[in-house]
């Protein structure tokens, strides 16, 4: 993927980010150090239509504190229904991945497959692992890597959330659900579990190209809840990419969180939304 010089872009940093795009911003903390982009237009090709469309980022999410009443919300006005496992695109509604209809066999282990949501749930989206060495599905709230997580990373729903293995990120394409098309979305949201550092854990959306066109951080939790929502929508379909960079470590042996005597930011995720 490649960065667009930030001189091509709108970049806000800190306390602007409240002033842009429609955002809604509760309980969000401003990032420590990389500028965001959260005002970018960028142009989108229609070769079907032989158009080409202009996209710009319509609203900005960045919740916490209480993220439970909400996370519908977010997801309502991506689009309803909730189309689930049907393949074929579908002009509205919205996908939703939520973990826990995982089976055993792909639990608790590192064994889960980066096409499961394409091929075994169609819902259109695939993980790249280019990055580390793979995901890691628990429904144990990842105390068989380290029991000091059991009260630390709770899943949204219960009882699965998962994390990138072998690195702190994790990156996922979308395709027409069922099929091997590339497709693109106009809005995307997750649920990032246990930000305690402000700045580090971050949405980056690309588009076709390749080209960054969002990058927005993860608000820090706060009570009550142990979540924070971060999502994206723009004006038409054009996130072809998202990366989810997540605190300073993925979960995994001998790494407590900061929170609980360590030094690292520990993060999961959990319930993805998308367009």
């Amino acid at each position: 993927m490649k960065v667009q010089s930030f001189t091509a872009l709108a970049v806000l940093l800190g306390a602007a980010l409240t002033q842009a795009c429609g955002n809604e911003t509760d309980g969000a903390t401003a990032p420590v150090s990389e500028p965001e982009v959260i005002s970018q237009t960028i142009s989108n090709a229609t070769p079907e239509a032989r158009l080409e469309a202009l996209a710009t980022i319509q609203k900005i999410t960045r919740i916490s504190g209480v993220v439970d009443p909400k996370v519908p919300v977010f997801g309502e006005s991506i689009g309803t229904p909730d189309n689930g496992n049907a393949i074929g695109f579908h002009a509205t509604g919205r996908r939703q991945v939520n973990w826990d209809g995982v089976p055993a066999a792909f639990s608790n282990n590192n064994h889960f497959p980066d096409d499961f949501f394409n091929v075994n749930a169609p819902r259109g989206l695939v993980y790249d692992d280019d990055i580390g060495t793979g995901l890691r599905v628990s429904s144990k709230h990842f105390a068989e890597l380290n029991p000091t997580y059991q009260n630390e990373l709770i899943p949204f729903s219960e009882p699965r959330m998962f994390a990138p293995v072998g690195a702190h990120e994790t990156e996922i394409k979308f395709f027409i659900p069922g099929t091997t098309t590339r497709a693109v979305v106009r809005s995307f949201g997750a649920i990032v579990v246990d930000v305690d550092k402000a700045g580090l854990s971050r949405l980056q959306a690309f588009d076709k190209s390749g080209t960054m066109i969002a990058n927005i951080s993860v608000p820090v939790r706060k009570n009550p809840d142990e979540y924070s929502l971060v999502g994206v929508t723009f004006t038409s379909p054009v996130i072809a990419e998202v990366k989810l960079l997540l605190g300073e470590s993925e979960p995994k042996k001998g790494v407590n969180d900061v929170s609980q005597g360590g030094t690292k930011d520990v993060v999961a995720l959990d319930d993805f939304l998308y367009s």
